[in-house]
Formats: structure tokens, sequence, C-alpha cells
């Protein structure tokens, strides 16, 4: 076999759940070992699908909804924060990025779609996120984005 492996850029998505966080550690893993740049991404849901907060936006309450946006942005910030002082740690070159999905049609798109056009090697994302209804509705964001990402994907139980 001569193929050979490159990793430079690794991605991988934060939700504020324990399996995200051990994600974001195999990607500063494997980024120690292939001197790899590591991005960690955080998708805002579009808060217009559903629920209480999306009624609200649906009949023009915007302060509620900005409210609600911000305050998701600075837990965001939060928990990508994290993964840069563990990165830092290691002097692992790293980003962070909080992005909405109100362009595109779910997180996993915005993830996909972010790894593709950055030109990731590849995505380290946790088996299950901070939703367990969205999952069983949806079909799950991991398996979204391992169904979807034309860029390798490594899943962390």
């Amino acid at each position: 076999m001569t193929t050979s492996i490159v990793v430079k850029k690794i991605l991988v998505p934060i939700d504020g759940s324990d399996l995200s966080f051990k994600a974001a550690a195999y990607a500063i893993h494997f980024a120690r070992v292939d001197n790899a740049k590591v991005t960690a991404l955080n998708v805002i849901e579009d808060i217009k699908q559903g629920g209480a907060i999306g009624l609200q936006a649906k009949y023009g309450k915007v302060s509620i909804v900005e409210a609600f946006r911000n305050a998701r942005k600075e837990s965001a910030l939060e928990w990508i924060k994290k993964v840069e002082s563990e990165a830092k740690r290691y002097g692992i070159a790293f980003t962070g990025e909080v992005l909405d999905d109100e362009d595109i049609s779910s997180e996993a798109g915005v993830i996909t779609e972010y790894a593709h056009k950055n030109g990731f090697d590849l995505i380290v994302i946790g088996s299950r996120g901070r939703s367990k209804l969205k999952r069983l509705l949806t079909g799950g964001v991991t398996n979204s984005v391992v169904n979807n990402a034309k860029t390798a994907v490594l899943v962390v139980r």
C-alpha cells in the first residue's frame, strides 16, 4: 500500500457535550502527531425552526431572539476557549469559529460545507451531541456529517 496520509488541518465541531470535548482531545492528539492545525467550530442552530423562541421570531419579537442568539454565542465562545487552552498547552496552532446555520439547511450542512470550503483533511466529531430528541427526529448531526462530508471523518465514542 503506497497511499500516504497527510493531515494538516483538523476540524472539530464543539457543542458543549462531553463527547465533543473528548473529540477535541483526539483532534489535539492527532495534531501533535502530525503537526496539524486544529479548528474548533460551533454552529448556532436556526431558532426559527420551532419552539417557543422560534414562535417569538416568527411573530416579530426580535429582542428575545437576539438575546437567545447572544447567549448561545457566549456559551460557544466559552467552549471554544476551553479547547483553545488545551491546544495551546501543547503548542498546537488553533482557531475557533462560531457560525449560524441560517443560510444552510442544517448544522451538519454548515460543518460539511465549512470543512470542504476550507480544505480540512479530517473532521473529528463526537458520536452524540447535546440533543437526543433532534438525533431521533433528524438522524443526528454526526450521522449526517459522516454521510455527507467530502473528507475523512473520525467519530469518537
